[in-house]
C-alpha cells in the first residue's frame, strides 16, 4: 500500500476503507497532501530498507530516514536559502550527485549536473534490477523529475575532465564520480562478469552461476538469478564463515530476510571458501579444511565490493574553487550515507 497507484485504486474501487501509512511518511512527510494534488510523480519513495529507520532504532534509539536526512530533526536540518547564489557544478549523477544538485538548487544555486552514462542512477541501476530492488528505480524517477522541476541543468552522455571543469567557471564544484566494481583477476575473461553486468541483462548467464563474494550485492544477485529460473544452479562463494559479515552493515531484519531466503530458493552457498583458479568449465575452490573443490561455471559474476573512483579529485587540487568529494567518491558505502554526506555538504553551501 506503500505504492499511491495501488492505495489510490483500491480505495477508488470500494476494497478498502483508509490507508495507513508509517515509513512512507518518514522518507516524505508530504506524502499525502502530494497524493492530494496529484503529484505522484513528486512522492519520494520509502526503499524499505530498513537502514535508518528500524536498523538506527534498534541500534541507537533514535528514527531516521535514509533518503530523507531531516527526519526527526526538521528544524534545525532545514534547507535554506543561501546568502549568496553560486556557480555550482556537479559532476557524477549517482544519488549522491542527484542529491547535492537538488538541495543545492533548493538552495537558489545556480546548478549543472554532469553524467557521463546516458541516464541517472549510477549504480541504483544496476542494483535496482530485481523485483525486489525496484524502489530503487523509483528514486532516480523522483530525482530525475525533481532536478528537471528545480531548473538544474542535467547533461548526460557527457564524461567531467579537469580541463571540462576548470572551463565551467564554477564557483563550486562538487565531485559525486562513484565507484567501481573490484574485479580479480580470475583468468577467463570470456566468463567472468561483474554482477553489475549480469543484472543489466548484457548476456543470458548460462544455467550454471557461480557468484563470488557474500556480501549484499552478491546475495541479492544469487537470489535473483535463482528466481528469475529455478532450474539455473547457483552457488555462492565466500571466503568468511558466513555471508554478509562485510560491507556497511545491514538492518538485522533484511539480514535474516536474506539469509533465510537464499536456501528457500534453491541458492547453494560456500562458505570459508576462495576460488583460487578458473578451468575451462569452472572454478576451483579452496576449502578451509585445505581441500580443493571443482564447481562448474557457465559465467562466474564478480561481486567482492567496489572502490572508490576519485581520479578527478586528485587532478583538481589547486582548483581556484570551493572542491568537495561526496558519496562513493570519497567512501565506498551504501544509499543511505550518500544521500546523508550529499545532503551535508550542499546544505552548507
Amino acid at each position: 500500500m506503500d505504492n499511491p497507484d495501488i492505495s489510490s485504486a483500491a480505495l477508488a474501487g470500494g476494497k478498502i476503507d483508509f490507508v495507513g501509512l508509517a515509513r512512507p511518511l518518514l522518507a516524505d512527510p508530504d506524502y499525502v497532501e502530494k497524493l492530494r494534488r496529484n503529484q505522484l510523480e513528486r512522492i519520494r519513495p520509502c526503499l524499505s530498507c530498513q537502514e535508518a529507520c528500524m536498523g538506527r532504532l534498534q541500534k541507537f534509539s533514535s528514527v531516521c530516514c535514509a533518503v530523507n536526512p531531516a527526519v526527526g530533526r526538521e528544524v534545525a536540518y532545514a534547507v535554506g536559502r543561501a546568502q549568496e547564489r553560486k556557480k555550482v557544478l556537479v559532476v557524477g549523477g549517482g544519488v549522491a550527485g542527484c542529491e547535492a544538485a537538488r538541495v543545492c538548487a533548493l538552495r537558489g544555486h545556480d546548478v549543472t549536473l554532469l553524467e557521463a552514462a546516458g541516464q541517472l542512477g549510477g549504480n541504483l541501476i544496476p542494483g535496482g534490477m530485481p523485483d525486489f530492488k525496484e524502489d530503487d528505480h523509483a528514486l532516480v524517477r523522483w530525482y530525475s523529475h525533481e532536478l528537471q522541476e528545480l531548473g538544474v541543468r542535467v547533461e548526460l552522455n557527457t564524461p567531467a575532465t579537469a580541463e571540462i571543469v576548470r572551463a565551467s567557471g564554477s564557483d563550486t564544484v562538487i565531485l559525486a564520480t562513484g565507484s567501481r566494481p573490484v574485479v580479480p583477476d580470475l583468468g577467463a575473461p570470456d566468463r567472468v562478469r561483474t554482477a553489475a553486468d549480469v543484472l543489466m541483462g548484457g548476456e543470458d548467464p548460462g544455467k550454471r552461476v557461480v557468484v563470488v563474494g557474500g556480501g549484499l550485492v552478491g546475495c541479492e544477485l544469487a537470489l535473483w538469478l535463482r528466481k528469475q529460473d529455478s532450474t539455473r544452479e547457483v552457488t555462492l562463494v565466500e571466503a568468511l564463515p558466513d555471508v554478509l559479515m562485510v560491507g556497511t552493515p545491514v538492518c538485522d531484519a533484511n539480514t535474516d530476510m536474506l539469509k533465510a531466503l537464499l536456501p528457500f530458493h534453491g541458492v547453494k552457498e560456500e562458505l570459508g571458501a576462495r576460488v583460487v583458479r578458473t578451468e575451462p568449465d569452472g572454478v576451483v575452490l579452496h576449502l578451509c579444511d585445505g581441500s580443493e573443490q571443482k564447481l562448474e561455471a557457465d559465467t562466474i559474476a564478480v561481486a567482492v565490493g567496489y572502490r572508490s573512483e576519485n581520479r578527478l579529485f586528485q587532478e583538481l587540487q589547486g582548483l581556484d574553487a570551493q572542491l568537495f568529494q561526496i558519496g562513493d567518491a570519497n567512501k565506498v558505502a551504501n544509499i543511505h550515507y550518500a544521500i546523508w554526506d550529499a545532503y551535508e555538504v550542499a546544505r552548507g553551501i
